[in-house]
């Protein structure tokens, strides 16, 4: 259950924000998904002032939400809770293809640089991972910063970081995946360098 005060806290703060046009904040007090972002596999919804998703089998892809935005640098935050689902994940892609993601587990969450499909000879770069016991009805947060060719991730307090020239490429936005059923996510913060 939210905290009115700090839902309150947030909406005044989105507004001084958006204005400014360094942050979007968004905890969908409002009911809905905000426009231009996209549930492109699996069932997506905003319900009890969460978006949530889930993997739905006849898709044969895990579920894909997408969230526009593109930058160079930025820093995305967000709240989840891993209810039933085996895996959620947060992916940064370039134009042309995935770039890098933020896998997690039930007992894990993990740093990686994507493999280059393009690329016969391109390998995923392991950059890290920590052990972590996601409870089910839990929140947990989650921050990921891009900075020039690094990328420093902060989930459930652990910390996770990773160097590699391929992340100053342009991003197009942010993605969430669920494997399986279900996930939340709430209070969505992002801002970017352009």
């Amino acid at each position: 259950m939210k905290k009115p005060l700090i839902i309150t806290a947030l909406f005044l703060t989105s507004l001084f924000v958006v204005e400014a046009g360094e942050t979007r904040v968004e905890d969908f007090s409002g009911g809905v998904v905000p426009k231009g972002w996209t549930g492109v596999k699996g069932e997506w919804k905003v319900a009890d002032g969460s978006l949530s998703g889930k993997e739905l089998e006849a898709d044969h892809h895990g579920a894909v939400f997408m969230i526009p935005d593109a930058h160079t640098d930025s820093t995305f935050s967000c709240r989840f809770q891993v209810n039933g689902a085996k895996g959620f994940g947060l992916s940064y892609n370039h134009e042309k293809g995935h770039l890098f993601r933020v896998r997690i587990s039930p007992t894990e969450v993990v740093l990686a640089l994507d493999k280059d499909k393009k690329d016969p000879a391109s390998k995923p770069i392991h950059f890290g991972e920590a052990a972590v016991d996601f409870k089910a009805g839990e929140w947990y947060d989650l921050t990921c910063t891009v900075k020039g060719n690094t990328v420093e991730v902060v989930c459930a307090g652990e910390k996770l970081s990773g160097t590699n020239e391929k992340l100053t490429k342009g991003k197009t936005g942010y993605r969430f995946t669920v494997a399986g059923e279900s996930v939340l996510v709430d209070d969505i913060a992002f801002s970017s360098s352009e």
